[in-house]
């Protein structure tokens, strides 16, 4: 078996590692108290029924509209404490969000920079099984080039110089993208531009499909397909639509223009799905007719995903604006500005919509007319997305300070906060009575709320 593809299965459990190495504080005045929220009543679309999933939290911000809210049960409060933590498994720095967790019963599925994809144990953080993708040599070679030239800088006496200048030929990217999988298979995408179906429990492949020039996007899962964007290097991209059973293609779209990072987001009632590019257009296309519906432009790149709600789609953009787009005809319903640029990606509830900016802030803007509810500044810049856990009143955002924190949903008052030590640029999961970050450095953290008489499990 060629290198690329083989699949290494390994057992073995970590050292039990002192908690003081991470801090958890409560926000002054005390413990908090969960906040609560007025005739705060989920709407029954908000959340795909429980057994609609193959598990707790099956691809990127769970579901394919991506609204970003945890799965129904799931309780974290500032209760939580350290229960495990890997090694880092990625091997280099690139300023852009890191691959989430997708989990299932058992295990945690996340991919790396260099290429490789894990499965861990849920309970301990082992690894149960490495995949390494054809983007694993690429990557090795680029750590080995990267290391040569510090050793020669170091030679030279030219350390500060090396460490300032930013070079794309030695920074790492391998695996970006969250993991997506159903029942049997987990899917994903390499920035050689291959996607990969593997089995569940072993990690060995099924089937792979070269796609482009690279995939840097989390694969969408909705009713037996996969989709999928794809950049290449004009630059350019599209959209795939592949069947999950075997990779192949049923539908590609026209190219977009520049480069997509954004992952794909679906309106299942209308067979609709959307995605914006680096030159600013937000494109909205019908899978089913296999058509372009209508485009809308934007001031900026677009990296972010986007919210569909039932009438309107919410996109963030580089021009320092979230724009709220009605899905019919494509006109703006609304946009808001902010003070910086944001990739982070909207979340949706109960009639507000959550969102990061390079400014450093979190805000909470009106669904229906945009107007500003709220604003937490956490003193640098935001590349994750919010995680709403709707059943504790609250939201989980990360930061490129180090930290995250659990905000209150009616008012963005700070409840807790957890420090790292690393930049968050992945999505944080929570999933019963349990958080789980990956860092930037690619360590998997789990953590784990006291028992509660109330808290449903969702396992």
């Amino acid at each position: 078996m060629q290198a690329w593809g083989r699949v290494i299965i390994q057992k073995f459990l970590y050292n039990t590692l002192l908690l003081s190495c991470l801090t958890l504080s409560v926000a002054c005045g005390g413990a908090p108290t969960p906040p609560t929220t007025a005739g705060a009543v989920t709407s029954v679309s908000e959340l795909p029924p429980s057994s609609d999933l193959a598990g707790p939290v099956p691809q990127y911000r769970l579901e394919p509209r991506h609204r970003g809210i945890s799965p129904q049960g799931t309780k974290v409060d500032s209760t939580l404490s350290f229960s495990w933590k890997t090694e880092p498994l990625n091997i280099g720095s690139y300023p852009a969000s890191r691959s989430s967790p997708a989990v299932d019963e058992t295990a945690i599925y996340i991919g790396a920079d260099d290429g490789q994809l894990y499965a861990l144990n849920r309970e301990d953080g082992s690894t149960l099984w490495t995949f390494k993708t054809r983007r694993y040599e690429v990557e090795m070679a680029k750590k080995a080039k990267r290391e040569r030239k510090a050793k020669r800088a170091k030679k030279t006496k030219k350390v500060k110089k090396a460490k300032r200048a930013r070079n794309y030929e030695y920074e790492n990217h391998g695996i970006h993208g969250t993991p997506a999988f159903d029942h049997e298979y987990v899917y994903i995408g390499d920035y050689s531009g291959w996607m990969y179906a593997l089995d569940k429990k072993f990690g060995w492949m099924k089937w792979e499909h070269k796609l482009g020039g690279s995939i840097g996007a989390s694969p969408t899962l909705f009713e037996g397909k996969i989709f999928i964007s794809v950049e290449y290097g004009k630059p350019d991209g599209k959209i795939f639509v592949l069947d999950a059973e075997d990779g192949e293609e049923l539908y590609s779209t026209n190219y977009l223009g520049q480069h997509p990072h954004s992952s794909t987001s679906i309106d299942p009632s209308r067979g609709y799905m959307f995605v914006g590019a680096n030159n600013g257009v937000f494109f909205c296309f019908d899978y089913v007719k296999k058509a372009e519906v209508w485009r809308y432009e934007t001031g900026g790149a677009i990296k972010s995903t986007a919210a569909v709600t039932d009438d309107t789609v919410f996109i963030t953009s580089w021009d320092r604006k979230i724009h709220a787009i009605n899905i019919e005809t494509g006109d703006l319903v609304f946009e808001y500005e902010i003070g910086g640029k944001s990739m982070s990606s909207p979340s949706y509830h109960n009639g507000r919509v959550y969102f990061g900016s390079h400014d450093g802030a979190l805000y909470a803007v009106n669904a229906l007319n945009g107007e500003l509810v709220w604003k937490f500044d956490t003193g640098q810049g935001i590349i994750s997305s919010p995680t709403i856990v709707q059943d504790a009143d609250l939201v989980l955002i990360g930061s490129s300070n180090g930290r995250l924190y659990g905000l209150a949903l009616k008012d963005g008052a700070e409840l807790w906060r957890i420090n790292f030590g690393s930049e968050i640029t992945s999505v944080p999961v929570a999933v019963a009575r349990s958080l789980l970050v990956n860092d930037q450095s690619g360590v998997v953290w789990r953590f784990d709320a006291l028992p509660s008489a109330d808290a449903e499990s969702v396992r």
